[in-house]
């Protein structure tokens, strides 16, 4: 059966990604996820009716003036700036249903733990089902990464809720990683992360076991300058949070701020020489969310909640823009796309060796 598995996704329709860069001895990658957000909002912006209801926006007035726009190319832009200004000019996404670009999960759960689990270790285990920060009992591919002697010491983790770090087992697979209320993981503790340090212990904690974003980025942004790791995954968690909510304006607002992270730190490393033009950013969700009214959620009961996206831009990414009429594709196949950017060899417990996303 994985035999047949794996030709299966060998004559599948591919998009041309082209990778041309992958495998050589100075790469670096920052994979970025965003939890929860739907592709809904990432390839048509604000949907109108959420904007309407006062009891998911606050100010219904001032939020349609900020993110409502006649047709949905210009209302991603306004909410998505730099992903429709820099990454589909110069990078490709997948995920559009609209014009069938299908990306999924392979795992039926549909939630974040499995999602995350999925992503890393390239295999959907259907015993995963919850959401515990418990240890993932699978081999993961910056686990693999770590143990190559290119990257060994040199990949590390930032996310803002708790269990992320479990997702990859960081402690076996010997990755430095801080979520939640931890520490930061900065070799170098200069004043500027010391000064978000302070800020985030000061901080009232809204969530128990995650912090705002703007922290895991503040930590992740100024690691990446000062420790120049080789590997970064940056694990951002206020949509879904303020989706579970059923607060729209602040899901909105989130997906913009963290947009503005993204760009920010492509913008850094790109200025920077030990990046600027050896780094691939991988994005991507871990789940997507219903359709309506059931926006809000996601999980097995919830149609519409298998449905994700990806995105990659920088060094061997061929400019292909916003995809059409391809995949599917599945959210395990991000594991292998990781070990092809770096070059390493990966195979997930099952045996079952996927292509990656090209």
């Amino acid at each position: 059966m994985k035999q047949i598995f794996v030709i299966l996704f060998a004559l599948m329709p591919l998009t041309s990604l082209q990778l041309s860069a992958r495998g050589d001895k100075d790469n670096r990658l920052v994979i970025i996820t965003i939890d929860g957000l739907r592709w809904q909002e990432v390839f048509m912006g604000a949907e109108e009716n959420l904007l309407a209801d006062k009891k998911q926006t606050r100010d219904t007035e001032l939020y349609r003036q900020t993110y409502w726009r006649s047709t949905p190319e210009e209302r991603r832009q306004e909410l998505m700036p730099f992903v429709w200004n820099t990454i589909a000019k110069q990078g490709v996404l997948i995920g559009n249903r609209n014009v069938n670009s299908i990306m999924q999960l392979a795992n039926k759960t549909n939630i974040s733990y499995p999602g995350y689990s999925e992503m890393m270790t390239g295999m959907a285990d259907e015993a995963i089902t919850s959401n515990d920060p418990v240890d993932n009992p699978h081999r993961n591919v910056l686990e693999a990464a770590n143990e190559d002697a290119r990257y060994k010491g040199r990949v590390v983790m930032y996310g803002s809720w708790k269990s992320t770090r479990f997702a990859i087992h960081n402690e076996k697979a010997g990755i430095p990683a801080s979520v939640s209320y931890e520490p930061n993981i900065a070799k170098k503790q200069t004043p500027r992360i010391k000064l978000a340090e302070r800020m985030l212990q000061g901080m009232p904690r809204y969530w128990r076991s995650e912090h705002f974003d703007a922290f895991t980025y503040a930590f992740a942004i100024e690691t990446l300058l000062s420790d120049h790791p080789k590997v970064m995954w940056i694990s951002f968690g206020d949509c879904d949070e303020w989706a579970h909510a059923r607060k729209y304006d602040f899901y909105l607002d989130a997906a913009r701020g963290t947009d503005a992270f993204i760009r920010d730190i492509y913008e850094a490393l790109e200025a920077d020489k030990f990046y600027r033009g050896k780094t691939t950013y991988l994005i991507t969700c871990d789940h997507g969310r219903g359709f309506g009214n059931e926006w809000s959620s996601h999980g097995s009961s919830t149609k519409g909640s298998e449905a994700t996206w990806v995105m990659l831009l920088g060094k061997g990414i061929e400019p292909k823009g916003e995809t059409h009429e391809c995949g599917p594709y599945y959210t395990k196949q991000v594991a292998a796309t990781v070990a092809s950017i770096l070059g390493i060899d990966f195979t997930p417990d099952d045996g079952a060796k996927l292509l990656p996303i090209e």
